[in-house]
């Protein structure tokens, strides 16, 4: 099984307009082919956010949920296997005699796949260790409401998100409860693990 750090992002904005569109990002482990764990600090500007705060550790299930959460954006290093789209780039920089160092830039080496957030959880024991340990900590932003930013905030520290990669898949159906079980039985199966070694 390959892990590997990766970022993940999507574009908001609050008011529909494109000229105030933000890129929300958070960086995440992408493990197996097909799954990205990230933080759920990432959901803060959505209203979402209020709805997880709200279960309060209680799974969230509801497909109606997840179908409203954006398109999530993973970016990570290019696979060495996948064929190189920008041969016909670098060819024709090298024809017009181009540094050849332009290639290490990092926009050739990097790869954009999209997926679906499938689920979200709230760990209680990282949310005990939230409360006791960072009771004094205030975060958000300067501007605004900073308690309701703060109560929101320390809640989302104890959130985990798990995207799927494979959510453009025709007939995809996500089943929020079986989420985690079966990317752990994928983890399994590709490292060759059995209940009994893993």
């Amino acid at each position: 099984m390959g892990v590997e750090g990766v970022m993940v992002t999507y574009n908001y904005s609050d008011d529909g307009e494109l000229a105030n569109i933000l890129t929300v990002a958070a960086s995440g482990i992408k493990y197996s082919n097909r799954w990205v764990l990230t933080h759920g600090s990432i959901l803060s500007p959505l209203k979402q956010a209020k709805i997880i705060k709200d279960a309060r550790g209680k799974p969230i299930l509801s497909d109606d949920f997840y179908n409203q959460l954006p398109e999530m954006y993973v970016t990570c290093e290019k696979d060495s296997k996948m064929p190189n789209v920008y041969e016909g780039v670098e060819k024709l920089s090298r024809e017009r005699n181009c540094d050849d160092s332009d290639f290490e830039h990092t926009s050739y080496q990097a790869r954009v796949m999209t997926g679906r957030i499938c689920h979200v959880w709230q760990c209680p024991v990282l949310d005990r260790c939230v409360d006791d340990i960072l009771y004094s900590w205030t975060i958000g932003h300067r501007d605004g409401d900073v308690e309701k930013q703060t109560q929101l905030g320390k809640a989302l520290l104890s959130v985990f998100v798990l995207i799927d990669l494979e959510s453009d898949v025709a007939d995809y159906e996500p089943d929020s409860k079986n989420v985690i079980q079966d990317g752990f039985c994928q983890c399994q199966d590709e490292d060759g693990l059995t209940p009994e070694n893993a």
